[in-house]
């Protein structure tokens, strides 16, 4: 059986709340919205002269659009194309306006702001933290409606023939952070192979590539394998306040054996590393490139759709989408933005498309248990607030 929704949650979530940033680290990105909705380039559509039904082009000028506007990191974008494509098959909506780019820009959008310069959706690898949430609320973003659709899970993978190894969160601690205990004080780390960080390990030099810390992905590699590798180091637990206690888990080596690059760029990346490199991916990412890439089990268990299904792989990740109840139009207590919001939500969790089976399983999403589905489908139709 699988644990239960909140139980997951609630823990996975407890970890949030201990390394979530401040409100004013997200300033700087809400500063620099303008620009952003300028700059990134609409997703890539057919021009009136391919289709004439096509809508034109978005310009920045977003105040009178008919479409949704989505925002997300890049490694959701498979997922919210198939639920456009089917959307797109059975009702008249213009194609929507896409901009997948990095977590923490995509947060900034969605939270700044009521009306049709604002994005309506966003697209999310994890949960929206309470620092995250008041932004939103201090600009008057109230009525959030969280939806969870499947599950999928951070992977390690390596190119294919490299070899394989079983790896764990205390070796990847050891291995990649910037100062680890020993003999009882914290010294930098210059541990240079994995067999240092366990003596079961190969004797193969630690080279390991990582999402840039704006993605989605990179939290969950920090709370899964950087906190979660250091949990219970005596010298860690003898740390009272977490804001000291948490940079001393995360805070990665600089002295070569790390690089972070952008999360839709790890693969490529990881081709033209030396052999024996390591990456950490999103499921989804893995699905995609898994005729070049190798996963590695974590704690003895391989990532496979059933491991992540029944929870035996430990790495799991909740994929949801946020919604801008304010957005909807009609009678749904919006300000008439945009059409077609309920019916993405009600697309995105039914059976045909998230249930075992389901065409969003195809590429790459793991199913919800039904009850957990019943559960989503709830929320869309009562539209249920999110409280964090």
């Amino acid at each position: 059986m699988r644990m239960p929704v909140l139980g997951r949650e609630g823990k996975r979530f407890g970890r949030r709340w201990r390394t979530c940033a401040p409100v004013r680290l997200l300033l700087p990105a809400i500063a620099g919205l303008t620009w952003w909705l300028a700059a990134m380039p609409v997703a890539a559509q057919p021009t009136p002269a391919e289709n004439p039904a096509a809508a034109p082009a978005a310009s920045a000028d977003l105040t009178g659009r008919k479409q949704l506007l989505i925002v997300g990191p890049t490694v959701m974008k498979g997922l919210t194309d198939a639920v456009i494509k089917r959307l797109s098959a059975a009702y008249v909506l213009p194609p929507p306006i896409e901009r997948f780019d990095t977590r923490k820009a995509a947060i900034a959008a969605f939270c700044a702001g009521v009306g049709p310069q604002y994005p309506d959706i966003i697209a999310a690898t994890d949960r929206m933290d309470p620092a995250e949430f008041a932004t939103c609320t201090e600009n008057d973003v109230l009525d959030i409606i969280e939806v969870e659709f499947g599950d999928s899970a951070l992977v390690a993978v390596t190119k294919k023939g490299d070899p394989v190894f079983n790896l764990t969160p205390r070796m990847v601690y050891y291995g990649l952070a910037e100062e680890t205990p020993i003999n009882g004080e914290f010294k930098r780390n210059k541990r240079q192979t994995w067999n240092e960080t366990d003596k079961k390990a190969p004797n193969l030099p630690i080279r390991v590539i990582v999402p840039a810390e704006s993605s989605g992905t990179h939290r969950f590699f920090d709370d899964d394998f950087m906190e979660g590798g250091c949990r219970h180091v005596k010298e860690i637990d003898a740390i009272f306040a977490a804001a000291e206690r948490v940079p001393r888990c995360i805070t990665l080596r600089d002295d070569g054996p790390v690089k972070a690059v952008a999360e839709d760029q790890v693969v490529d990346a990881l081709m033209k590393a030396p052999p024996g490199t390591l990456a950490f991916v999103g499921w989804l990412t893995y699905v995609d490139n898994q005729d070049k890439l190798d996963t590695l089990p974590v704690d003895g268990v391989r990532p496979t759709h059933e491991n992540i299904a029944d929870d035996s792989y430990p790495m799991n990740e909740r994929l949801r989408y946020y919604f801008k109840r304010a957005h909807m139009e009609g009678s749904l207590g919006g300000s008439g933005v945009v059409e077609g919001i309920p019916e993405f939500m009600a697309e995105l969790v039914s059976d045909k498309a998230a249930g075992e089976g389901g065409y969003l399983e195809k590429v790459g999403l793991v199913a919800l248990e039904p009850e957990e589905r019943r559960q989503q489908q709830d929320i869309v139709r009562r539209l249920k607030r999110f409280q964090p």
